[in-house]
């Protein structure tokens, strides 16, 4: 059976719930639609991290992300960084949909399944876009779908991050279907801006093979980010190997052709997380993404779909892939 909740609040937003007997899902909708909290219930554990600093709150449009972030999965679009548009407005810091409250309603709500709608207008661009959470009885994941359309006479390039923040330990393993990884220029400290290497293999300064499937302990000290370009398969998988619990990400590889993974093991703000983007391009400067063609564009009055499926799985050590029916298959 499938239960919505929409009558209470957390730190004084509004929470709309779904949930099965599987998964419990919190949205903030007064932040972007934010997903808060995705639970796997039968071993209590939340898939998302939560800064420990810093509570969900209400911003301005145009806060600085980094500064009010409290982790939980959010939309970053049009944009990562501040960033001009074609017309040389500027768009804030991480997009323009985060920190803007959305419009939101159930639209159905049945003992087998449950839908929540979330819409955001663009205050800089000319745009709506569109987040339909569902979730079904009896299965252990929930489907988004996303459409954003622009409404001008003009055409918009864009970044599209899908931008979970997600819990990790010394025994996560990360399974991607990466061929190379290129390393960003931010917090260059283990490996050196701009290179490049071959999945999941990276040299570190000192030429030694680090391994990015493994999760390192907090006390390592070090923060990055890398992108992963042209992806096999559209699919990843966080894995606590000694819970054996994680989450997985199914997305369509035409939409989002690459991933990003931004880390910090406790070299940034003394915060441990990462996050695994799916996303339409690269780099986060999307002056860069749009030079070198890396980055999406929706012509006047077009409209661009994708269907995503958040899922909570036990009993794995290692996944070889996510099939796009959210299906798990045991890796090596």
């Amino acid at each position: 059976m499938v239960h919505v909740e929409t009558n209470w609040r957390f730190r004084g937003l509004q929470v709309a719930r779904v949930m099965n007997e599987f998964i419990c899902v919190d949205v903030l909708p007064e932040l972007g639609a934010k997903i808060y909290n995705f639970t796997h219930r039968p071993s209590d554990t939340n898939l998302l991290w939560h800064n420990p600093r810093i509570a969900p709150s209400v911003q301005p449009f145009g806060a600085d992300f980094d500064n009010v972030w409290s982790g939980g999965w959010d939309e970053l679009i049009p944009n990562d960084i501040p960033a001009r548009t074609l017309d040389e407005d500027m768009l804030p810091d991480h997009g323009e949909i985060w920190s803007q409250p959305s419009e939101w309603h159930v639209v159905g709500s049945e003992d087998s399944s449950a839908t929540l709608r979330f819409i955001n207008y663009g205050h800089v661009l000319p745009t709506v876009f569109e987040k339909a959470i569902t979730l079904r009885e009896g299965e252990p994941f929930f489907t988004i779908k996303y459409q954003l359309t622009n409404l001008g006479t003009k055409r918009i390039d864009f970044l599209w991050n899908v931008h979970p923040a997600l819990r990790i330990c010394s025994s996560t393993r990360l399974d991607v279907p990466a061929r190379r990884g290129l390393v960003d220029s931010w917090r260059t400290e283990q490996f050196e801006a701009n290179s490049e290497y071959e999945w999941p293999y990276a040299l570190d300064r000192a030429r030694r093979k680090i391994d990015l499937r493994k999760v390192p302990p907090s006390e390592a000290g070090v923060a990055d980010q890398h992108y992963f370009p042209n992806i096999s398969q559209g699919w990843y998988a966080v894995t606590d190997t000694e819970k054996q619990i994680g989450f997985g990400l199914v997305f369509p590889k035409e939409v989002f052709p690459h991933l990003w993974l931004f880390r910090t093991i406790g070299g940034w703000r003394g915060l441990y997380t990462l996050i695994l983007e799916a996303s339409n391009g690269y780099s986060r400067d999307l002056d860069i993404a749009r030079q070198t063609g890396h980055c999406g564009v929706l012509e006047s009055k077009g409209t661009v779909t994708a269907e995503v499926k958040a899922v909570a799985y036990s009993g794995f050590t290692a996944v070889e892939c996510i099939n796009q029916d959210g299906t798990v298959v045991a890796g090596k």
